[in-house]
C-alpha cells in the first residue's frame, strides 16, 4: 500500500534515496529561494528584528531537504553523493560569514568576499548543471527513472 501524499511529500523533501529529473530538482529550489526572497523582503519591513539571524536559521532548516534534493538529482545523472564535495567551498564561507557576523579585518574580508562569489559561481554552476543534465534512461543504481514513475510526487504532479 502506498503512504498517504503528506507522508510522501515528507520522504520526497527529507530522504536522500531515489530519483528526482531536472524539472523537479529546479522547480524545487526554486521554490525555496522564493521562500527566501519573500521571509528577507518580509523582515527588511520590520527594523526591531535580527534578520540575519532568522534568514540563517531558515537556511539551516532548509539544508538537509537541499541537500536531499542535490543528493537525488546526482543519482538520477548516475553520480554518487560525493560530488556534494564541490559545494564544501560555499558552506565554509558561509559558516565564516556566519560565525564571525561580518566583522572581519580588512583584507581577510576582501579575501572571504573573493572566495565567497568563487564558491557561489561554483555552487550555482552545479545547480544549473544538475537542472539542465539529462538523467539516465531507465533503473540505474539509484532507482527507477523518475520520468516513468506514476507516483504524483516523484512524477511532478504535485
Amino acid at each position: 500500500m502506498e503512504p498517504e501524499g503528506g507522508i510522501r511529500m515528507i520522504r520526497f523533501l527529507f530522504s536522500p534515496n531515489g530519483r528526482i529529473s531536472g524539472t523537479q530538482f529546479f522547480s524545487s529550489i526554486a521554490v525555496a529561494m522564493l521562500i527566501m526572497v519573500v521571509i528577507g523582503f518580509g523582515l527588511g519591513t520590520v527594523p526591531s528584528v535580527n534578520g540575519p539571524i532568522i534568514l540563517s536559521v531558515c537556511w539551516i532548516l532548509l539544508a538537509w531537504p537541499l541537500l536531499c534534493l542535490l543528493i537525488k538529482r546526482l543519482h538520477d545523472t548516475g553520480r554518487p553523493a560525493i560530488w556534494l564535495w564541490l559545494l564544501a567551498p560555499q558552506a565554509v564561507t558561509a559558516l565564516a560569514s556566519l560565525v564571525m557576523g561580518g566583522y572581519l579585518p580588512g583584507p581577510i574580508l576582501l579575501l572571504t568576499n573573493i572566495l565567497g562569489i568563487m564558491a557561489n559561481i561554483l555552487c550555482w554552476g552545479l545547480i544549473f548543471f544538475l537542472a539542465l543534465k539529462p538523467g539516465e534512461d531507465g533503473e540505474n543504481t539509484y532507482g527507477p527513472d523518475p520520468h516513468t514513475m506514476r507516483d504524483p510526487i516523484t512524477a511532478g504532479e504535485i
